[in-house]
């Protein structure tokens, strides 16, 4: 079994560390007029054996400098205003725990 998690994403460039089981699917980014917010759909399976993946989620605008181990997920475009945010990702590392 599967199901669609929704993520909002800060369009402030800050990175998104997520957490995954692995066999996911990243579905799409779109930015939603009514709560003015980039969001995504993450397809994931349920079951609560699988390992977990890290992964990492980041906005850029037009123009902006992407580092070249981000790949290319989707463009979320506000329709009322000149705004677009292109959706980029990467695996990440386990976040560090502090001892």
């Amino acid at each position: 079994m599967k199901t669609v998690h929704k993520h909002i994403l800060p369009t402030d460039a800050s990175p998104v560390q997520l957490r995954l089981p692995q066999g996911w699917r990243l579905l799409k980014a779109e930015y939603v007029l009514v709560t003015k917010q980039v969001c995504c759909w993450v397809e994931v399976p349920t079951d609560p054996q699988r390992a977990q993946e890290h992964l990492e989620l980041r906005l850029f605008r037009s123009g902006d400098g992407i580092p070249a181990d981000y790949h290319y997920v989707d463009t979320a475009v506000d329709a009322l205003a000149p705004e677009a945010w292109h959706l980029y990702s990467r695996p990440s590392r386990a976040p560090r725990v502090a001892a």
